[in-house]
């Protein structure tokens, strides 16, 4: 959340987060209400934003990104919430999770702003209120942006009432916060124990962690036989994995050969991690112990 009074909430119009990690084709998508995506059409240098800005450490932030990552904003019409400004950043906050969640996308919002990215360049001496949004690292390595669809803008129109009422239960809102920002870890290590952490919180599991956890979710993501076999050997493999990554173990004899498999057991489970809020999305719920047991015995 950004670090503003909430008086401030009120004095806004419109709202603009500053967005990297994607790519679109379209200049405006629409998702619906008062969110749109914009493409930014030109970015302020770094003096433009010291100048312009009233806060010298998110012009400082911002121009770390650079125009290179923040090639979007989101744009969120205030006057449409009416009484319920309090709303804007957490509908924010599961739209950027649904983008996520969809496109696989990793993006980063590192400040919102009173007026549009684009137009700091005519905007007056300290003239314009920014604020951070998603704390992170700056300078941490930045994936290549994914191309946002329409239908991926329609499914997070569509699903984002669900995922909003989600995050008010504590397993998915931690799932969802791992999904987030596990790539501002410090090191691979933490990024697979962060996204594992996500997993665990799901299923909520306090013993026979490997075998009920790949279980549970091959019943969960598979539509056949088949396909929940499938599941279940990639989980049981990735979790063995995942213990020697976090213990510190190597999976190759090389260096080189240890870093591209932890490279690409971060992307697998970041993949099943995305693929499991999705059927939750779908539910419409986090299941229980209970229903958890239901799901692991029906036919």
């Amino acid at each position: 959340m950004p670090d503003m009074p909430p008086d401030d909430l009120d004095q806004i119009e419109r709202w603009h987060f500053a967005i990297g990690g994607l790519d679109t084709q379209h200049e405006i998508m629409t998702l619906g209400g008062p969110f749109q995506l914009r493409r930014l059409r030109s970015f302020p240098s770094h003096e433009q934003l010291a100048t312009s800005l009233t806060s010298l450490p998110v012009a400082g932030s911002i121009a770390l990104y650079g125009e290179k990552i923040l090639r979007h904003e989101l744009v969120i019409d205030a006057s449409r919430f009416e009484e319920n400004t309090e709303r804007i950043f957490p509908t924010a906050e599961a739209i950027l999770a649904g983008l996520r969640i969809r496109t696989g996308a990793e993006i980063v919002c590192p400040a919102v702003c009173e007026r549009s990215w684009s137009a700091l360049r005519a905007t007056p001496p300290n003239g314009c209120r920014a604020f951070h949004f998603e704390r992170g690292l700056s300078h941490h390595t930045t994936a290549e942006p994914k191309l946002v669809l329409a239908e991926d803008i329609e499914w997070v129109r569509h699903n984002l009432a669900g995922l909003i009422k989600l995050t008010g239960n504590e397993s998915f809102q931690t799932a969802v916060e791992a999904l987030c920002t596990y790539m501002l870890a410090s090191n691979d290590r933490m990024k697979v124990a962060q996204l594992w952490a996500g997993v665990e919180a799901i299923f909520d599991i306090e013993y026979e962690l490997r075998y009920r956890l790949s279980t549970l979710a091959a019943k969960l993501l598979g539509s056949s036989g088949k396909e929940s076999r499938a599941v279940y050997s990639e989980m049981k493999t990735l979790y063995g994995e995942r213990s020697k990554i976090i213990h510190g173990k190597q999976l190759g004899k090389k260096k080189d050969a240890h870093e591209a498999k932890v490279r690409e057991h971060i992307s697998r489970i970041r993949s099943r991690l995305a693929q499991l809020l999705t059927k939750l999305i779908a539910l419409g719920k986090v299941p229980t112990e209970e229903e958890f047991e239901e799901i692991l015995f029906e036919e």
